[in-house]
């Protein structure tokens, strides 16, 4: 069972780095740049409807994950780099070849569903889909999480004394004064920045102190009952409490007393977010398809259901920014904020039963 895992963690790894996918994914972070700034300036048709292409591209990359498997499917989506690697001319006339077909499926989905929706209506259900896959990538990132902590050997049981639980809490602290220092006040003299920014920052340390400590105190019994796979289950829920905090820190420093717009590091965040996320969300399927004889999500399919979702993912925080400024003041900034908020309430209210399966996915 373990070399089963392993060889599809080996797989999916070789997936996302392969030159025969690589465009792929390339495209679907400049593709969800263009778009956004498309919709947000309403530019010609790709920005009146970039709700609908991005759920054209979805739903074409769906169909792409199914066929790939065939020989017909991955001649015409992969790219042969023949051993020369990615930066030649060769390479790049095959991965813009290699994108053609998925061109046509999109323009075919997207005149498909524009004949049966309205533009209108494509565009709130893209937004209703915001919450939904927020709360997917809260739970990507814990069973994601979870299949990498049980490859690690260890037999040792779980330290639950008050000592390594402050222990623990003062070294979350501790990596979070740095990132605070640099996201938070720029990097600059922290006594120059106004009261508001100092009471905002304390309230921050002040509630990733207290879910730790909570949650630490709260899961001790669940660790301690896990026997020698204890320590492991310490590792497993410092990890959870970690991405809680991170994803609170990105919303905090997304309120409009510290900035005024996304700047260029948020971007950068919610794309290596998003690529997190599908690593882990397709990982942890591969995974869980090999162990009940499902192999739909595993070889070269693997990359292209990630980014499927990716699409699915940025075109429903693309779709409510734009529906959210139309009816209401808010931006980009509040939305990504309130995503962020989901997947970390998300991590922490599933943390205490994600723990247990650690035992359970021994045994099966």
């Amino acid at each position: 069972m373990e070399q089963i895992g392993e060889k599809s963690e080996n797989s999916f790894f070789m997936t996302i780095l392969n030159p025969s996918t690589l465009s792929h994914l390339i495209i679907l972070l400049m593709n969800t740049a263009i778009l956004y700034t498309l919709m947000r300036y309403e530019l010609g048709y790709l920005g009146m409807n970039g709700s609908s292409i991005f759920l054209s591209l979805s739903i074409s990359y769906v169909i792409i994950a199914i066929t790939i498997s065939s020989r017909f499917g991955e001649m015409i989506f992969n790219v042969k780099d023949e051993g020369e690697g990615i930066f030649t001319k060769k390479y790049f006339i095959k991965a813009a070849i290699s994108l053609v077909p998925v061109i046509v499926i999109t323009a075919l989905q997207l005149i498909i569903i524009n004949s049966l929706f309205e533009v209108k209506n494509i565009n709130f259900f893209m937004s209703s889909l915001f919450i939904l896959l927020s709360i997917g990538q809260g739970i990507s990132l814990v069973f994601g999480s979870l299949m990498f902590i049980e490859k690690r050997d260890s037999l040792k049981q779980s330290k639950i004394s008050k000592h390594n639980t402050l222990f623990r809490t003062l070294g979350l602290i501790m990596i979070f004064i740095p990132l605070v220092w640099w996201f938070g006040y720029g990097a600059e003299n922290v006594i120059e920045s106004n009261i508001k920014v100092h009471i905002l920052w304390f309230l921050f340390f002040s509630i990733i102190t207290t879910i730790s400590y909570f949650m630490d105190t709260y899961t001790s019994n669940i660790r301690k009952n896990l026997g020698e796979k204890g320590h492991l289950g310490d590792l497993f829920m410092s990890v959870l409490i970690f991405a809680s905090s991170w994803h609170i820190l990105s919303a905090w420093r997304r309120n409009t007393w510290l900035v005024d717009s996304v700047d260029g590091l948020m971007l950068i965040e919610e794309g290596f977010l998003m690529i997190i996320t599908i690593f882990f969300a397709v990982t942890s399927m591969i995974n869980r398809g090999k162990k009940k004889g499902v192999d739909i999500f595993g070889g070269g399919s693997a990359i292209f259901w990630g980014i499927s979702f990716g699409y699915m993912y940025a075109g429903s925080i693309s779709s409510l920014t734009i529906l959210s400024e139309q009816l209401t003041e808010s931006s980009l900034l509040q939305t990504t904020a309130i995503g962020h908020i989901i997947t970390a309430l998300v991590i922490l209210l599933i943390l205490p039963f994600s723990i247990k399966k650690i035992n359970q996915e021994e045994e099966e």
